[in-house]
């Protein structure tokens, strides 16, 4: 039976996709790469508001604007670097959100 469970335990374990980091700029689903649905307004202000209303937090990675499952944590990182830990689910094409935390000078 430990065998089985020991087995069974590591196929799982493999089958996931291990966590990855992926940089890029907190951001919203709405507005994406640019903010310019609140021109008086700064990115800051424009991606927490465009939350509020139907946005979800994304991370622009300078090419693609990747949903994020964790809708809470983004919060205090909006409009800026970061770095996020966590693995891409390619059916849901939102990132499983580990960890995330200030992306380093010069990534």
């Amino acid at each position: 039976m430990k065998q089985i469970c020991l087995i069974t335990f590591t196929a799982v374990l493999f089958a996931a996709d291990p966590p990855a980091p992926f940089t890029g700029v907190i951001t919203d689903t709405l507005c994406g790469r640019t903010h310019g649905m609140m021109k008086a307004a700064s990115d800051e202000a424009c991606v927490k508001m465009c939350v509020k209303g139907a946005g979800e937090y994304a991370l622009f990675d300078g090419k693609n604007v990747i949903r994020l499952s964790d809708q809470k944590l983004p919060a205090k990182y909006a409009a800026q670097r970061v770095t996020v830990t966590g693995s891409y689910d390619e059916k849901a094409r939102r990132i499983k959100v580990t960890s995330m935390e200030p992306a380093a000078a010069g990534q």
